[in-house]
């Protein structure tokens, strides 16, 4: 259709939803600003309040977790959320903080405004909100921050910059990344000491197997989830930065379905609707593409299977959240991982923009393990490099005997795991602090990985 003749013919309706957006822009500032402010002022007392900006969906379940964890141990909360997703945390609230009050807008809204403002209130409406409220509230408890706010960093009030061993590039990149990101130390190790005396959160039997029927799942299963999302702006000729934490090969997660299938475990493929398409196969349930998907099926799923299997994505969180053991496949951000006692993970290899391999000895003191979303601290270009197929049956025998022992065997590391652990500064952020380590199988294989 000619444009021209398009605007001619809708010219009312573009002027009616013009003046409809215009409208909103003006008054749902001050609306939002007086909804906080009232709901805030009548908050239950005696609540802990926590702060909610961040919409992605790791960072939600984190503080969602926290919550759970800080109401079972301490008092009440209040969860103020400060950002489109009302609808979402809601859901996720009920499920694993179902305590706590909650200050939001009217959940009726949230989709309307997702859609049609999501642009504007995030960059005009929550930034200037969140920053006023936590002005007013200093109190309040949060583990992310805004986005793109920035944070008074200071690196010689640092004392794990302080207590450095000498200067390196590897230093320079984290203290960019502490000026990037509102990394508070305090607050993750208090989450961290909580999450240790908690174990997850508990489903009801009788509605797991009411699932199970459902998706006719006979017996024990896994459940895995694949990060394939393209992260990169359509509008930009270079890949987004974000895109090395996706799996690019997932066809070859095939040989992990079968190797499972065969080990008498039926797998199940959880997450949304961007979860790859597999080949059907007996054992095999793609519940991420079925109309049984929900966020109250998903703690349902998570709750009546034996093990996760799960690539860097928020998703991982489930694992942590309804205490069950964790396989990590081609991760990635290893500054920020979950205190799962039973968690073990094989990263990405990464490659230098010679080709050369980085062991990851050499890693653990380079720039580029701060590479962590769109942060890119170091100067040269890396290629991170998927998991061969038999890395990832390797790296899955090594979790399937881990499984027959009890929790606290899994602390009992290897040779290598122990000198992986012994290698680890604070400056290394969650790694340092959780009890999660690499798969002997990397550890091992990493040295030997050839360079391109």
């Amino acid at each position: 259709m000619d444009f021209k003749r398009f605007l001619g013919r809708y010219w009312l309706i573009k002027l009616f939803l013009f003046a409809t957006s215009f409208l909103l822009r003006v008054f749902h500032f001050p609306y939002l600003y007086y909804f906080y402010f009232r709901q805030l002022k009548n908050a239950p007392p005696q609540r802990q309040l926590f702060f909610q900006s961040r919409q992605e969906h790791g960072a939600i379940l984190v503080l969602l977790y926290y919550i759970r964890c800080w109401t079972n141990v301490r008092n009440g909360t209040v969860l103020v959320v400060f950002n489109p997703q009302y609808a979402l945390i809601k859901k996720l609230a009920q499920q694993i903080c179902p305590t706590a009050h909650i200050i939001c807008p009217p959940v009726f809204l949230s989709n309307f405004v997702q859609k049609s403002l999501s642009g504007f209130m995030n960059k005009s409406v929550f930034p200037p909100l969140y920053n006023h409220f936590l002005r007013k509230y200093p109190d309040a408890v949060y583990i992310y921050g805004m986005e793109g706010s920035q944070w008074p960093y200071v690196k010689h009030l640092d004392n794990v910059y302080k207590n450095r061993p000498h200067d390196s590039p590897f230093w320079d990149a984290y203290v960019q990344t502490m000026k990037e990101f509102d990394c508070r130390f305090d607050v993750n190790q208090d989450f961290f000491q909580l999450a240790e005396v908690s174990r997850g959160i508990s489903v009801d039997e009788l509605l797991v197997r009411g699932l199970l029927n459902d998706l006719e799942i006979p017996g024990k299963y896994v459940v895995i989830n694949i990060n394939i999302k393209d992260y990169s702006n359509q509008n930009d000729n270079i890949q987004h930065p974000v895109n090395f934490f996706a799996v690019k090969h997932f066809e070859r997660y095939n040989v992990l379905i079968d190797h499972l299938i065969n080990n008498g475990y039926s797998v199940v493929l959880q997450g949304t609707g961007e979860q790859p398409h597999f080949s059907p196969r007996e054992g095999f349930i793609d519940y991420a593409h079925s109309v049984f998907q929900s966020v109250k099926n998903d703690f349902l799923l998570f709750g009546g299977c034996e093990f996760f299997v799960s690539s860097k994505t928020g998703a991982e969180w489930y694992g942590l959240i309804c205490d069950k053991p964790v396989l990590g496949l081609n991760y990635t951000e290893l500054p920020l991982m979950q205190p799962c006692i039973r968690f073990r993970f094989f990263p990405k290899h990464i490659r230098d923009e010679t080709g050369k391999h980085l062991s990851w000895r050499k890693v653990l003191t380079h720039p580029v393990y701060f590479q962590i979303g769109k942060s890119l601290p170091a100067q040269e270009t890396f290629e991170f490099v998927e998991m061969e197929e038999h890395e990832i049956i390797a790296a899955v025998d090594e979790f399937l005997q881990l499984l027959l022992k009890p929790r606290e065997q899994w602390l009992n590391y290897s040779l290598l795991q122990s000198e992986f652990k012994q290698m680890l500064h604070p400056a290394h952020m969650d790694l340092y602090h959780i009890s999660g380590v690499p798969c002997e199988a990397y550890l091992k294989k990493d040295a030997k990985v050839p360079s391109a």
